[in-house]
């Protein structure tokens, strides 16, 4: 006779008590990877032969960071994929697999939709901006090392960051609430992470949830793949980077260097394009399409069906996935 199973300890019950498995995603890719990240870039630029000033500090416009940067990014995308995968997924939630990262055909198929959405979106607001009296002046700065300083960045937050608020807090909290209610606390959440940032206003913090937590949180209901927010989130983030533009109050060193002139509601300020009237108003018109679809397709999941399936003991895989 098979033996029977050995009951969970009490220690894996609140590792897979959902709030403890969203604090604990929140530790490793905010904090942990946000150091890790800046410490690499400044470490793999100093091994390029950058050395800081009198005064102990690096110059963040120097190439050598660029590389330092892109090379980080790359070692640290790698790193954080099989973090979700082994402390997420198996160690705390206990599946054997993560669907919602599965490089299939659904995944092959978003990509290219989600990079061009967030080079479309950024482009249309940079020529909306400077038609409507925004003025812009353009300089060429160091070409390849932008190039490496604006992927850098961009990779590290279209990965990094969506595979928290997107793969670890929406997704957990769809399960368990439903999509409306995951969206609207994920996007809520996303917005103050940037509250503090340099430039940020009660305007700007309400745009980025609005922008990236509503929308890409709507691209991964209508996606069911990470990989779709991950490349919008990219491509929005590399549009504006590579053009020095600043990205959500982090100033940039890209390959060329735009300057808007024009009053804050039209140009976002000094925060970047996020609180730009011309976004916002992009934005609003793609989740609005993705709203229609995704309600037209009963692609999201209800609070009713959530609870059922809590109470059942079924919330533990992600919705409208399999395996």
């Amino acid at each position: 006779m098979p033996s029977p199973e050995r009951p969970e300890s009490a220690a894996r019950r609140v590792l897979r008590y959902p709030l403890v498995t969203i604090l604990i995603g929140f530790i490793v890719f905010v904090p942990v990877f946000g150091i890790a990240f800046s410490a690499l870039s400044q470490l793999v630029a100093v091994a390029f032969g950058l050395r800081p000033d009198p005064d102990g500090q690096l110059d963040l416009s120097d190439p050598r960071l660029g590389w330092g940067q892109l090379v980080a990014s790359l070692i640290l995308a790698v790193l954080a994929v099989y973090a979700y995968r082994f402390i997420i997924v198996r160690w705390c939630e206990g599946r054997r697999d993560a669907p919602e990262l599965a490089f299939g055909a659904r995944a092959r198929s978003w990509v290219p939709i989600g990079l061009g959405l967030g080079v479309g979106v950024a482009l249309l607001t940079i020529a909306a901006v400077t038609l409507l009296g925004g003025g812009s002046s353009w300089t060429t700065n160091a070409v390849a090392s932008g190039i490496a300083w604006a992927l850098g960045l961009s990779i590290f937050a279209g990965v990094i960051e969506e595979l928290f608020a997107r793969g670890t807090l929406l997704r957990i909290s769809e399960q368990h609430l439903g999509s409306l209610v995951a969206i609207v606390l994920s996007s809520a959440i996303f917005g103050l992470q940037h509250a503090d940032n340099a430039g940020a206003t009660v305007l700007s913090t309400v745009a980025v949830a609005l922008e990236g937590g509503v929308m890409l949180g709507l691209v991964y209901v209508v996606a069911r793949t990470l990989w779709a927010p991950i490349a919008v989130h990219f491509a929005w983030n590399f549009s504006q980077s590579v053009l020095s533009i600043p990205v959500s109050g982090n100033e940039t060193f890209g390959a060329w260097q735009v300057q808007f002139e024009g009053p804050a509601w039209l140009t976002g300020g000094t925060f970047g394009l996020e609180p730009s009237a011309i976004a916002v108003a992009l934005w609003a018109v793609v989740i609005v399409v993705l709203a229609v679809i995704a309600a037209r397709r009963h692609l999201g999941q209800s609070w009713g069906q959530a609870r059922a399936d809590v109470a059942a003991g079924e919330a533990r895989e992600p919705v409208g996935i399999s395996a």
